[in-house]
């Protein structure tokens, strides 16, 4: 009877596998999507962010030749993060392969090859949602896990007072939506303090419905390039107020399996863009003895013999974690 050496072939290493599931492209989520989050891999379990106490303010001047102007140390703090680490185990069954390659032959990989490939790619695929389900609760400034447990509340760790959700009445007529989303982004640009690119809010199914019409939000449109879209149905995204407003998708089935959709259907989420290193995600090495003090990628696959023989493990695994470093910027908005 053949062996598996089969799969001590290089394409099935865990380099080979690696290189494999990175290059296979899913669609990201439309947090991922939008590029806010700034990746990079380290070679540590633990990442830090240093807080720094340093204010803006004028130099007054001085006399030339003489001393100039003093100020305090600034007060720098390093918070510690720890690198959640997420697998996926499957395997090969002997069963699987028998029919596929041809007696004491054990050189016809590329169906094997595709067969391993297929589950590698079903687990990445869930791997990249779980990515996406991280980054939304770095939006919100509490990052959890699929079952509800806390990863980590980022407004606990960075000793920030949680802030208040701003309903924005968009059940009644006469609110003035547009006065009250300035009053949004100027909180929000007192709590950044620095240079922007622009707001993007996703929003919940109703919230999203609501505030598209609204009264005054289709008042606003008629003046402006949004007047063509008026005479559509709802559209996923439209700009209002200096912001783009963006429908967040959770898909039933994710729903369903977390018991809620990733932002809920009455609010919607404010974060602002282009502002480097404030939303940022960062890969640890996988926990094998070939990705030691390496520096992390996205996932990483292997694959090992079963001890009775009649098969092979395959793990597929991401070790991510995602953070806003600055989560006094957030805001939520309710629907009323």
């Amino acid at each position: 009877m053949p062996s598996m050496d089969i799969f001590n072939d290089d394409a099935f290493s865990v380099v080979s596998l690696t290189a494999a599931i990175n290059k296979r492209k899913y669609r990201p989520g439309q947090i991922s999507a939008t590029g806010a989050f700034q990746e990079d891999g380290v070679t540590t379990t633990t990442v830090f962010v240093e807080q720094r106490d340093g204010k803006l303010g004028l130099v007054e001047p001085t006399a030339r030749g003489g001393p100039g102007e003093t100020t305090g140390s600034e007060d720098r703090v390093a918070v510690p993060f720890a690198v959640p680490h997420y697998e996926r185990d499957d395997a090969v069954l002997a069963d699987e392969v028998q029919n596929v390659r041809a007696f004491g032959s054990e050189s016809e990989t590329e169906t094997i090859e595709a067969r391993v490939q297929d589950k590698l790619g079903r687990h990445g695929q869930d791997l990249t949602m779980t990515l996406e389900h991280q980054r939304v609760g770095a939006i919100k400034g509490i990052v959890t896990t699929k079952s509800g447990a806390v990863l980590e509340n980022l407004y606990t760790r960075f000793g920030i007072a949680t802030p208040a959700a701003i309903s924005m009445e968009l059940d009644v007529d006469a609110t003035n939506v547009g006065e009250l989303f300035d009053g949004v982004r100027y909180s929000v640009e007192d709590s950044l303090d620095d240079a922007y690119d622009g707001l993007h809010v996703f929003t919940g199914r109703d919230f999203h419905k609501a505030m598209w019409g609204h009264k005054s939000v289709k008042e606003s449109l008629l003046n402006y390039e949004g007047a063509m879209q008026l005479r559509q149905g709802t559209p996923d995204r439209f700009e209002f107020g200096g912001a783009v407003f963006e429908r967040y998708r959770t898909g039933a089935a994710a729903t369903t399996d977390l018991g809620s959709a990733y932002i809920a259907a009455d609010e919607a989420r404010v974060i602002p863009l282009g502002v480097p290193d404030l939303f940022m995600t960062r890969f640890a090495p996988a926990d094998y003895e070939e990705t030691v003090n390496s520096i992390g990628l996205p996932l990483y696959a292997r694959q090992y013999a079963m001890q009775n023989g009649k098969g092979r493990h395959l793990e597929v695994q991401m070790n991510a974690i995602s953070i806003c470093t600055r989560p006094e910027v957030l805001r939520k908005l309710k629907l009323t």
